[in-house]
C-alpha cells in the first residue's frame, strides 16, 4: 500500500528540518479536562502509526486509558508550517507479549491485525530498539523517583542516576538498567485526521485529510 499524501508531507518536512522533532500532544484526563504537553517524535511505523515515548507512572498512560482519542500540533518554524493530527493512541507497556488480552486491545485498537505491527513481539521490538536510540540522560529519567512524587517522599537527588547506558555487563548497572527500561513505554498514535497548513506561499496552503472506511484518505484543500 502506498503512503497516503499526508505521510509523504510529513517526511519531506523532517527531512528538510531533522531537528523539529516535539509536538504539543493532547490527552483526556479521567475528569475529562484536556491536558496537553509537547513529546519527542520517535518515528513513524510501516503502517504509518506516529510513535513518541513515555514513562509508564506519567499521567498519558492513564489518560490514553480513560480515552484514546488525541490531537497534536505540530509547528516546523523554519518552514513556517503546522500539522494537526487528530486519532486514536495506545501506551505499548513493557513485556507486551506476556499480557495477551491488552495486547489484542492495543492491536485492535490500532487497527493492525495481519500487519508488520500486529504482534506483541514487534512492538517489544520496537521497545528495546528505541531504548538503545535515546541518550543516556534521557534513559536516567526512567530510574529515578516516580514523576510528581513530593520530594520529601524520595531519597536526595544526589542519588538519581545522571545518565544509564543501554546495555551493560555489569551485574549492578544491570539492575538499574532493568529498572529503567520497565518504566519506558512506547505510544503509538494512529491518525484518522490531519490537516497541514502551509504559511510561506502566498496565498497560504491548507490541506485536510480523513481516513475513510476502507483505510484509503481523502483530501480535501480548504481556505486557510
Amino acid at each position: 500500500m502506498s503512503k497516503p499524501a499526508w505521510a509523504n508531507a510529513l517526511d519531506q518536512q523532517l527531512k528538510e528540518n531533522p531537528k523539529a522533532l516535539s509536538y504539543a500532544f493532547s490527552t483526556l484526563s479521567s475528569e475529562n479536562k484536556p491536558k496537553v504537553r509537547f513529546v519527542i517524535h520517535r518515528g513513524v511505523t510501516p503502517s504509518n502509526l506516529l510513535l513518541t515515548t513515555t514513562d509508564t507512572r506519567m499521567s498519558k498512560p492513564a489518560h490514553l486509558a480513560h480515552s484514546p482519542t488525541v490531537e497534536l500540533a505540530w509547528w516546523i518554524e523554519d518552514t513556517n508550517v503546522q500539522f494537526r493530527i487528530t486519532g486514536q493512541a495506545y501506551t505499548l507497556p513493557p513485556d507486551l507479549s506476556s499480557k495477551s488480552d491488552e495486547a489484542s486491545k492495543i492491536i485492535e485498537g490500532l487497527k493492525m491485525e495481519g500487519k508488520e505491527e500486529g504482534s506483541a513481539e514487534w512492538w517489544e521490538k520496537k521497545r528495546k530498539e528505541l531504548w538503545g536510540g535515546v541518550s543516556g540522560h534521557l534513559r536516567a529519567g526512567f530510574g529515578r523517583p516516580t514523576p510528581g512524587k513530593k520530594l520529601e517522599e524520595v531519597e536526595g537527588s544526589d542519588k538519581w542516576p545522571e545518565t544509564i547506558p543501554a546495555e551493560s555487563d555489569d551485574p549492578e548497572e544491570r539492575k538499574t538498567i532493568e529498572y529503567a527500561l520497565e518504566h519506558f513505554a512506547i505510544i503509538a498514535i494512529r491518525p484518522e485526521a490531519v490537516e497541514f497548513l502551509e504559511l510561506k506561499p502566498i496565498p497560504n496552503r491548507r490541506t485536510q485529510w480523513t481516513v475513510q472506511a476502507d483505510g484509503t484518505w481523502q483530501e480535501s484543500k480548504v481556505a486557510p
